[in-house]
Formats: structure tokens, C-alpha cells, sequence
């Protein structure tokens, strides 16, 4: 009396496990690649030593680079370091480029951006991973301001 068509239901059944398991695989790999980074940061940048742990190792850092960052000024901001590399990301890579450094190799790492003042109004800002320098940049705050490589910027 039920006429149920069973090779129907089975193929449905397979196509949905199929279906998901490649979904959830789908999503797995995201979540760990949004964490995957393959380089482990340089014991110098730009020819001093990048150790990072400390307000006055950084700002020691950027002294030997003939900066003044005022004493009375840091803010730090967690970022990460995108696996797909837009416009804005390229760009400042190709910054990082011109001091020695390459974000590419830290793509998908959680790190911190220091910025510190300079006396003459330029923000300095220091991107540090596992308490090490892996890159920075020194750029105005004004609406036609410009960003430069840390090592060319004083």
C-alpha cells in the first residue's frame, strides 16, 4: 500500500552527508587558517635588536632610529595581519618592503600596533609579534598626510 521509493531517499540521504561533511570541512579550514601565520619574527629589524616586551625597549628602538617619541604618549591596538592581502594591505606591505621587513610570512597573526608621537607631530607606530618588531611606519595625522618606511622616515 506505501509505495516508497527507497533508492530515492538514500541517494537524498547520502548527497546531505556528503553535502555537510564538506561544508564542515569547509569551515574548519577557515578557522584555522585564520590563525596560521609561517614565520617567526626577525631577532632585528632594520639593524636593531626588535625585542618588543617593554615600553622602554620600544621606545629605545625608535631613539636608535633618531626619534623623539614623547614620554607622556603610547597606545597600543590589537590588529591581525589579514590572510588575503587587499589594496590598502599591498601597499603598506610595499612600505614594510623598503625597511627589510615582508608581512606576507605573518599573514593571519594577531599582533599588537604601538604608536607613539613624535615631537614633530608625526606618529610613529611599531607592529610587534610574540614581543618582536616585525614592522612599522612613520606617517602625518593631516588629511594630505603620508606614510613612510621607518628606517627612511627621519
Amino acid at each position: 500500500m506505501f509505495n516508497i521509493n527507497f533508492t530515492a531517499t538514500v541517494k537524498k540521504s547520502v548527497i546531505l552527508t556528503v553535502f555537510s561533511l564538506f561544508l564542515l570541512s569547509c569551515i574548519s579550514l577557515l578557522m584555522i587558517g585564520s590563525t596560521f601565520h609561517t614565520a617567526q619574527p626577525p631577532k632585528e629589524y632594520l639593524g636593531i635588536d626588535s625585542l618588543a616586551q617593554t615600553r622602554e625597549q620600544r621606545i629605545n628602538f625608535l631613539c636608535r632610529l633618531g626619534f623623539s617619541p614623547a614620554d607622556d604618549y603610547e597606545e597600543a591596538e590589537n590588529v591581525r595581519i589579514p590572510i588575503e592581502f587587499g589594496d590598502v594591505y599591498t601597499n603598506y606591505n610595499e612600505i614594510q618592503k623598503q625597511s627589510g621587513g615582508d608581512l606576507l610570512n605573518f599573514r593571519g597573526a594577531d599582533c599588537i600596533r604601538y604608536t607613539y608621537m613624535n615631537s614633530d607631530e608625526k606618529r610613529l607606530n611599531l607592529l610587534v609579534y610574540k614581543d618582536r618588531i616585525i614592522g612599522g611606519d612613520v606617517c602625518t595625522v593631516s588629511l594630505d598626510g603620508e606614510m613612510s618606511p621607518l628606517g627612511y622616515a627621519n
